[in-house]
C-alpha cells in the first residue's frame, strides 16, 4: 500500500490489486465505494469477453475468454515514487503475457498516480514492442460511496447505447445528461461521446443539497462512458476508449472504437478525478 497526499486529500493505491486506488478521501468524506479507481485494459465491461477471430496484419488471432475487466487486475510492478509540488505521485507498469490465449500480446502499459490540491491524476502509457500490430481497448472505472440525497447527473453526450444494441441510438432514447439530471431511482445507461471541449471528456455527480460534486475528466480518447448511479450517489462510472466486448462486436462489423497500436507505437491517456466538498451552511 502507498498513501499519497496533497492538503486535505489523501489516497491510497495498491500495486497487488492492479494499481487501483482503494481509497480517496477529502477531511473526511470517503469519496469512493469498496472497490476503488480500477483500470481496464485490453477490454472493458464487467462481463468476460467473449472470445473472438480477428485478422490483424497477415494473420488471423483469436482473442477474449478473458476476466471481466481484462487483464489489469494482476499485480503491477512498482518503479518510483515521488513528491513534487506539494502532491505525491507513484508509478508501476504491467507487462501482458504473449502466451495467453485471452490476449496473446507483449505490450507494457505503464501507470502514474499522482496527488495534488486539484484531484486525483492518473497518467497512462501504452507501448507495443511487437513487430505487429495490436488492437486494444482501456476503461477506467470509479466505484463511489454515497454522496447525499437529490443527486444529478451530468454527461454531455450525443448518441446512447441502450440494452447492449448493437448499434447506437438518438440520446432521445434515454435521459438527456447534457444538462444534469436528477434520477429518481437508479440510473444504467452505456453512450459514446461525439462532442467534448479542451479534448476531455466529463461525466460528473453532484449532490448540491451536501456541497458535494465529483468530476471524472479524461482524455478524448475515452469515448464510451457507463454510468450505473443510485439515487444517494452510490454506483459505478466508467469511461472507455471502447464498448464493452469490442472484439466479438469488431469482429461482427460493428464499430466499438477499437484502437490499434502499430510496431513500435506508443498510445498515451489520462484521467483527473475532482472530488469537491463544499458544506453547506
Amino acid at each position: 500500500m502507498i498513501v499519497l497526499t496533497a492538503g486535505v486529500l489523501r489516497a491510497v493505491i495498491d500495486s497487488s490489486r492492479g494499481f487501483a486506488c482503494t481509497s480517496l478521501h477529502v477531511d473526511d468524506w470517503d469519496v469512493l465505494g469498496p472497490q476503488g479507481i480500477t483500470v481496464r485494459f485490453p477490454w472493458t465491461g464487467d462481463r468476460a469477453a467473449r472470445p473472438a477471430r480477428l485478422r490483424v496484419g497477415p494473420r488471423d488471432l483469436e482473442f477474449g475468454g478473458g476476466p471481466a475487466g481484462g487483464l489489469a487486475n494482476e499485480p503491477w510492478t512498482m518503479q518510483s515514487e515521488d513528491r513534487v509540488n506539494g502532491g505525491t505521485s507513484v508509478r508501476a507498469r504491467l507487462m501482458t503475457d504473449p502466451s495467453a490465449r485471452a490476449y496473446p500480446y507483449s505490450l507494457v502499459l505503464s501507470g502514474t498516480w499522482r496527488l495534488d490540491d486539484e484531484g486525483l491524476r492518473l497518467e497512462l502509457e501504452l507501448v507495443n514492442p511487437n513487430p505487429v500490430h495490436a488492437p486494444f481497448g482501456l476503461g477506467i472505472r470509479v466505484h463511489l460511496a454515497a454522496i447525499g440525497n437529490n443527486v444529478l447527473v451530468l454527461a454531455p453526450a450525443e448518441e446512447w447505447w441502450q440494452d447492449d444494441a448493437p448499434t447506437p441510438v438518438g440520446s432521445h432514447g434515454g435521459p438527456d445528461l447534457r444538462r444534469p439530471f436528477a434520477i429518481a431511482e437508479r440510473i444504467e445507461n452505456r453512450f459514446t461521446r461525439r462532442h467534448f471541449a479542451n479534448l476531455r471528456t466529463q461525466v460528473a455527480v453532484l449532490a448540491p443539497a451536501h456541497g458535494r460534486e465529483i468530476w471524472l475528466n479524461t482524455s478524448s480518447d475515452f469515448r464510451e462512458v457507463e454510468i450505473a448511479v443510485n439515487p444517494d450517489g452510490s454506483g459505478s462510472l466508467e469511461s472507455a476508449t471502447c464498448t464493452p466486448d469490442a472484439f466479438a462486436l469488431h469482429a461482427a462489423g460493428v464499430a466499438t472504437g477499437l484502437r490499434v497500436l502499430a510496431p513500435g507505437e506508443t498510445w498515451r491517456g489520462s484521467a483527473l478525478l475532482v472530488a469537491q466538498n463544499r458544506p453547506i451552511g
